[in-house]
């Protein structure tokens, strides 16, 4: 009893603390006023520089100047350039003296007081006699040689037809009196009548034979010949108001229109307010279309065709309908649009190249892939060695293919009948290199023969794909004149070639890296396998330095082309001996292990890339690109494609990385090699959500394109930075405004995409 009770004593916790010397509750209920206090503290402290960082100023909203700029902005963004009009530009100029002296004449319609001033100075400009609430748009007319104006002011006049504006007189004195221009829109339009009309076939004035009118005003049957169509718009009064042909001029014999000389069309006429503007004929059937103001009652009136060879009235036509202005698609709307396909297929490729970057890469970045691979030293060294050699012999191989090629690129037929060639003895020597049935151990001859007659096939297999790149061009450009409308077939094929072209030198060179560096790594187990351990340590540490040495100068080569040294010593010496030791301690250290853990070094050197790719901002690549190919939008996609890139591998090998173990162990327990457990059992778990990420992707591209092309890089944001740039804001309300609908679309696909297959 005694034990127990001493041991109950010891136990209890000291005054302040729970058991195991944690601090107790009621002391962390006493500590959290002030930690709260502190914490609200810090809040303030980060805010209040946040402010002052940001220059937060509230009192900017309360300044008048800057209200009505956004209120002037929001209108007009709220009044997007969809739907326009033919306007016709009325003008009203009245002379101002800046500074004073010169005379000015006044206008009775458009006063400044007072008529003079210096620059920089305010006067009030009234207007009169203008059409209720008219929009009406102020211009200084500087006294240049060249035909420039300057922006005053912009005002809608009142429901009398008069507005009152002040304006700030430019910085344009002149001896002279200049001018200020009041520039009013008139819309105009071609009307169709719609609805029904009536032939007067006797000429008598009798409304006859009640017709459908479709396309302009009416087409109408007339009687005798005419070679020369000529119609004349007659008003309710009988009166002759427009008279006009579509050919040569000629006087009228007989009609309302009698002692008349028509005019052609093409000519300048005096403004009527409704004149004809198209007259076509087509076997004896005249189509007729009408111009003039909107809202305009064409009841009664009248349209007489003549003959304009006799030139006698040849039929007369009834119009019963009110003219409507007929809106259309304003260029505006017409421009955005292509640029909004533009901006679309411009991230539609970026994501695809980025796409076919990011697959492959996306496994070397996942770590649950890389973790467990590793490598002998001797092995290492060798692969090390063989990958930049074996580049380079791609390359050289590149070349030589390119002679081999060059006789026949001006003939389809030879270039045809090489690839037919080229394919067929790749595939024989591949076949004889990769028996079917093998009946026996292969001897180290007969491994050494088929390593060559692969490395022969592999060399065949790259003169096809440059042989194919050529025809794709060839026959795209041939195509491209033949197939009409689509003709951009033809430039896409074409194009297909030049990749394949471009590329050529880079798929050689890997190819060769990959062939040698596949050779090298048989002849690492060879070595360790037939060589006393003493000599092949003394191997790894002599090909250790040359590795390093080898890495160490192509990375001083590349430092020199950027920062331009030139200097043997610093660019190829030094880099050598560091390398070398470098080299030769990695070497020791691979020895004491056996193995060296490749697989984490190329994990964390494809993540370094990535995050770096990824914290340049598109916009910063899409100059570089310019600079390269050019301004538009092949240099966006350029740009969009190396940011996916990095970013879709680093999406791809994270959800690599979170795939379930249990399909990967169980494919490894049959025997499966790398390879295989990969396509069996990594492929089925992550292309669901790579098609996710894609989609995502593709829809952020559409969003990031508009900026690019405040650059150059093309899309619909060029046009957008322009129309800012000019303070064209209702045209900047289109851009916007497909660039809302195009998200959403984009969006609302992607989502029932995901759906239905993710």
């Amino acid at each position: 009893m005694a034990d127990i009770r001493e041991r109950t004593e010891t136990d209890q916790p000291a005054a302040g603390h729970d058991g195991g010397g944690e601090p107790s509750t009621a002391g962390r209920r006493r500590r959290r006023p002030f930690l709260i206090a502190v914490g609200i503290v810090v809040a303030v402290v980060v805010y209040a520089l946040a402010f002052e960082h940001t220059q937060v100023d509230l009192t900017q909203i309360s300044s008048e100047t800057r209200r009505a700029s956004l209120e002037r902005i929001l209108r007009a963004l709220a009044h997007p350039d969809l739907v326009t009009y033919d306007t016709r530009e009325e003008t009203i100029e009245v002379e101002i003296a800046i500074p004073c002296g010169p005379e000015v004449t006044p206008h009775p319609d458009l006063v400044i007081e007072p008529s003079c001033g210096d620059p920089g100075e305010s006067v009030t400009i009234t207007g009169t006699g203008f059409e209720p609430r008219e929009f009406v748009e102020l211009r200084f007319v500087p006294d240049t040689e060249f035909d420039i104006t300057l922006r005053l002011a912009s005002v809608n006049a009142d429901s009398d037809g008069r507005f009152q504006v002040d304006v700030v007189l430019p910085d344009r004195p002149s001896e002279r009196a200049q001018t200020i221009r009041a520039v009013t829109q008139e819309p105009i339009g071609t009307w169709r009548n719609r609805v029904e009309v009536f032939t007067d076939a006797n000429e008598n004035g009798v409304e006859d034979d009640p017709i459908l009118g479709e396309d302009g005003l009416h087409i109408f049957e007339v009687a005798g010949r005419v070679d020369v169509p000529a119609v004349a718009l007659i008003n309710p009064a009988g009166e002759t108001t427009d008279f006009v042909t579509a050919g040569e001029s000629f006087e009228a014999v007989s009609g309302v229109a009698r002692g008349q000389v028509a005019i052609p069309i093409t000519e300048e006429r005096p403004d009527t307010g409704l004149r004809i503007t198209g007259i076509e004929a087509s076997g004896g059937n005249l189509s007729v279309t009408i111009e003039g103001p909107p809202g305009f009652d064409m009841s009664n009136w009248r349209a007489s065709a003549y003959d304009g060879v006799t030139g006698e009235p040849a039929g007369t036509t009834f119009i019963s309908d009110t003219i409507r202005l007929s809106p259309r698609i304003s260029e505006t709307a017409r421009i955005t649009f292509d640029k909004i396909l533009e901006t679309v297929f411009l991230a539609l490729v970026a994501t695809t190249a980025g796409l076919l970057v990011a697959v492959p890469l996306s496994f070397i970045a996942a770590r649950n892939i890389m973790r467990d691979i590793s490598v002998t030293v001797t092995n290492l060294v060798l692969i090390l060695i063989a990958v930049p050699v074996g580049a380079a012999l791609g390359v050289l191989a590149s070349r030589a293919a390119r002679d081999l090629v060059a006789p026949f690129s001006d003939d389809a037929l030879a270039l045809v009948g090489v690839l037919v060639v080229a394919v067929a003895l790749a595939y024989g020597i591949a076949r004889m290199a990769l028996p079917t049935v093998e009946d026996h151990v292969p001897t180290r001859a007969e491994r050494v023969r088929r390593a060559v007659l692969l490395v022969v096939a592999g060399a065949l297999a790259l003169v096809g794909l440059l042989v194919l790149a050529l025809l794709f061009q060839s026959a795209g450009t041939a195509a491209r004149s033949v197939l009409g409308w689509f003709g951009f077939v033809g430039s896409f094929v074409a194009d297909l070639g030049e990749i394949f072209d471009v590329a050529f030198v880079l798929i050689a060179a890997l190819a060769g890296a990959g062939v040698l560096a596949q050779l090298a790594s048989k002849l690492g187990y060879a070595i360790r396998r037939r060589t006393p351990r003493s000599v092949v340590g003394v191997l790894d540490v002599v090909m250790g330095a040359a590795a390093g040495a080898l890495w160490a100068v192509l990375v001083g080569q590349v430092i020199d082309w950027f920062y331009r040294i030139d200097e043997f010593r610093t660019v190829v010496l030094i880099p050598a001996v560091v390398g070398a030791v470098v080299g030769v301690l990695v070497a020791l250290r691979g020895m004491q292990r056996g193995e060296v853990r490749i697989g984490l070094s190329i994990y964390y050197a494809a993540r370094t890339v990535f995050n770096t790719l990824r914290s340049i901002e598109p916009l910063v690549m899409a100059i570089v690109f310019v600079v390269w190919v050019g301004a538009g939008p092949f240099a966006g996609s350029l740009a969009l494609a190396l940011h996916t890139a990095a970013a879709l591998a680093k999406l791809y090998s994270e959800q690599v990385e979170s795939i379930s173990p249990g399909p990967i162990e169980a494919v490894r327990a049959t025997g499966a090699n790398r390879l295989q457990t990969i396509i069996y059992s990594v492929v089925p778990q992550i292309v669901p959500p790579y098609i996710s990420f894609t989609m995502y992707r593709w829809d952020i591209n559409v969003r990031m394109s508009t900026i690019l092309g405040f650059v150059g890089g093309g899309g619909i944001g060029s046009i957008l930075q322009q129309n800012i740039n000019l303070l064209n804001y209702r045209a900047a309300a289109v851009q916007m405004l497909a660039i809302a609908i195009v998200v959403a679309t984009m969006d609302w696909a992607s989502s029932r995409l995901r759906e239905r297959y993710v």
